[in-house]
């Protein structure tokens, strides 16, 4: 067993002394390969085996196999945690993948282009289910992976395997068929890109989709991202195919709304804004399912600053001016809210103003996608107009670890551009600055 290349099992990195497991005699660095006689590979297998009351496990420790016997109780929690397992990574070459059109220089995790079930499973993750053979679908089936997180684009092979940029692909509406016929459901998303996947070709694709029935939880239709960086030519989603697909989908959606009674057909808050039309309301998006795709961020913005603004009692820092830097798409709203916290905070100003992403390019207008070398121009030119206290920033330009994209921290970033910098995580933070 221990040569198995295939099932080397799950190493683990910590366990308290308090927990059972610990008590059974597994400790720190132990091996574990096999749960009651089933051989494992990842930690997805672990907690799905080891739902049982009573475990066998079959432990490597310095290179000697070892039997540990433990008992689980009912609802008790798995408090073992092991080393991440190396993140599967995709072969496609998609001719819109935003990674590709990224230069060098970046945060090194970045430039990973993820297709791991476990990562699509647990942390909604897309993944295009093209290295996912039967013995992969029977795998997701017997371990109840539900939901997934797929990537589709189009139905038609022949278009998803173009826009993949490889040869050779299982259909993924026969995969899709196959889980769903095993009760494994998904959310879907379709990146649209013109003269590929758009038109007739979209349309089929959505139908195909909802052919799936109670399986198919969502789908996401969202724009194609594109950097000054791009070696594949592709047409921007312009205001005019905007349009089109807003009109496309619109109807789409409302129609298999009326079928089903809940909407599962969402367009992302890029495609609105493009189209020059109106943000819907909370009631399109459901319970915003597909919202980590941008798809009801906007919404959401709105509604929390129309909940905030009625439960203020007027206050503010006489004298102050803060200076909010955000992405060109979201400035308009933006900037909206910013005249009414001043309306609700006598005396304090709050100056927005886009920042125009010189780094991926100008169609880049979110603003996860601003860089620290961007906004540090933007505020050191608004600083030669006028003197701020502070620098507001959305927390959407940084990572977990407070990081932008190009490295850099809010202190770093602070120290550059010359001022003092907040970052903030929702627009209720407007009426409680602190200086």
């Amino acid at each position: 067993m221990p040569g198995d290349s295939k099932y080397r099992g799950i190493k683990i990195r910590s366990l308290p002394q308090a927990s059972n497991f610990y008590k059974a005699g597994l400790r720190q660095g132990d091996r574990i390969v096999a749960v009651n006689g089933d051989k494992i590979s990842d930690e997805l297998e672990f907690r799905y085996l080891a739902a049982a009351p009573l475990l066998r496990l079959d432990v490597i420790r310095n290179g000697h196999t070892r039997i540990v016997s433990a008992e689980r109780k009912p609802g008790a929690f798995l408090d073992v945690e092991f080393h991440q397992a190396a993140v599967r990574r995709c072969a496609n070459k998609c001719v819109f993948c935003f990674i590709d059109q990224m230069p060098p220089g970046l945060r090194r995790r970045l430039y990973v282009k993820d297709e791991d079930l476990t990562h699509s499973f647990l942390n909604g993750n897309y993944v295009t289910l093209t290295n996912a053979g039967r013995a992969t679908l029977q795998r997701i089936v017997r371990l109840g992976l539900s939901p997934l997180f797929v990537s589709v684009h189009a139905a038609d092979p022949l278009v998803r395997r173009r826009l993949l940029g490889i040869r050779r692909a299982p259909p993924v509406m026969e995969q899709l068929s196959f889980l769903a016929k095993n009760n494994i459901r998904f959310h879907t998303q379709i990146v649209v890109c013109p003269g590929y996947n758009d038109g007739e070709v979209l349309a089929a694709t959505v139908k195909a989709l909802f052919s799936l029935r109670k399986n198919l939880l969502s789908i996401a239709v969202v724009p194609v991202g594109l950097t000054r960086f791009r070696n594949i030519p592709l047409r921007p989603v312009d205001a005019s195919a905007a349009q089109e697909i807003c009109r496309t989908i619109s109807v789409l959606s409302d129609c298999d709304r009326s079928r089903h009674g809940v909407r599962r057909l969402f367009l992302a808050d890029e495609l609105f804004l493009r189209a020059g039309a109106a943000i819907p309301p909370a009631a399109y998006y459901e319970d915003y399912p597909q919202i980590e795709n941008g798809v009801g961020l906007t919404r959401q913005l709105l509604d929390n600053w129309n909940t905030a603004k009625r439960r203020v009692r007027k206050t503010g820092t006489r004298g102050k001016k803060y200076l909010l830097l955000t992405s060109s798409s979201a400035f308009p709203f933006l900037n909206a809210v910013t005249h009414e916290a001043e309306g609700l905070c006598p005396g304090t100003r709050i100056f927005a103003e886009a920042v125009p992403n010189g780094f991926f390019g100008s169609s880049v207008t979110v603003a996860g996608l601003l860089t620290a070398r961007d906004v540090i121009g933007a505020a050191r030119r608004a600083a030669r107009r006028q003197r701020f206290d502070r620098v507001l920033l959305p927390a959407v330009m940084f990572n977990d670890t407070g990081y932008t994209l190009d490295g850099y921290s809010a202190g770093r970033l602070a120290k550059e551009a010359g001022v003092p910098v907040s970052v903030i995580d929702s627009v209720e933070k407007l009426l409680s600055i602190q200086v």
